[in-house]
């Protein structure tokens, strides 16, 4: 998987490399285009880093320690550079093409961002013995990291909200929104691991009834963005119902997919794992009522 990811970033960096020109973030940075052309070889060297033990030429003369370190900081710096541009996202003035809205831009960085964390959290997944309960911890750790982005995402657009009919706020809504999103991706995150460590079973059994009970927050918050569903002002910015939408369903089914992962890979019998089931049902079932309410 860090593989993957490593060799979507170089793609990312050789495409900047070739695509550089001028760009100005309006009111915050002018980029020339060797600072565009130096960016993407800087990306595309950080994928090869990550990339890098599939050569064998590398295999012999660095230990499985240092290719691990060198991945690691590879991905780290990756995070840093989209944590940057989602700090600094504003509309972009690309020579050549136009104007390019903030959204836009946010969604660049974070995409960026998820294939940073995800580079990085499966540089440390060990798949687990019994392969149904692997594939399905390793969806529910994907499913994790998306919740995460999501809430940089959300965090990159802060602004005046104006929620047409519904609600008007400050950017600070959006930050603490954005941040408890992380939060609580990162919660199913470390619940995930923990259950490797060892833990006692009443121990694992309490982790795992809180991992079901962040998931219906998450899928709950989904559901309130789909009755909320309207369009948006955003920084003066108008944008169209699709985007209230498109964020609310992914928040329900990736709200839906933790409760099943997690209910299975947590052991839940009998009882115990019907209601994780019935989360799970149930946040999707209620999908249709919320987008029409």
């Amino acid at each position: 998987m860090p593989y993957l990811m490593g060799l979507l970033i170089a793609i990312e960096g050789a495409v900047l490399m070739v695509l550089s020109r001028r760009v100005e973030l309006i009111d915050v940075i002018v980029l020339d285009q060797l600072v565009v052309l130096v960016l993407g070889l800087v990306l595309f060297v950080l994928g090869m880093m990550l990339f890098a033990p599939v050569f064998p030429q590398l295999q012999w003369k660095m230990s499985e320690a240092t290719v691990k370190r060198v991945q690691v900081i590879a991905a780290v710096v990756v995070l840093v550079i989209s944590l940057i541009f989602l700090l600094i996202a504003s509309p972009a003035q690309v020579e050549g093409i136009g104007e390019i809205g903030k959204e836009w831009v946010v969604l660049a960085a974070a995409q960026l961002f998820l294939l940073g964390i995800l580079a990085f959290v499966y540089l440390y997944y060990a798949p687990l013995a019994d392969r149904r309960m692997a594939w399905l911890e390793w969806l529910g750790m994907l499913a994790s990291c998306l919740v995460i982005a999501e809430g940089a995402v959300i965090f990159g657009l802060r602004g005046d909200l104006n929620i047409h009919g519904e609600l008007r706020t400050g950017p600070e809504f959006m930050i603490l929104f954005g941040v408890v999103l992380v939060a609580l991706g990162l919660m199913e995150m470390v619940v995930f691991n923990r259950r490797r460590e060892g833990e006692s079973e009443k121990t694992l059994r309490t982790i795992s009834w809180i991992s079901l009970a962040v998931s219906l927050v998450i899928g709950l918050i989904g559901l309130i963005v789909l009755v909320m569903a309207t369009s948006v002002t955003l920084g003066g910015h108008t944008m169209g119902v699709l985007w209230m939408v498109a964020a609310g369903m992914q928040l329900v089914i990736l709200g839906s997919l933790l409760s099943y992962t997690q209910a299975l890979v947590g052991g839940f019998e009998g009882w115990n794992m019907d209601l994780g089931l019935i989360i799970t049902l149930g946040l999707l079932l209620a999908v249709p009522f919320a987008a029409a309410f």
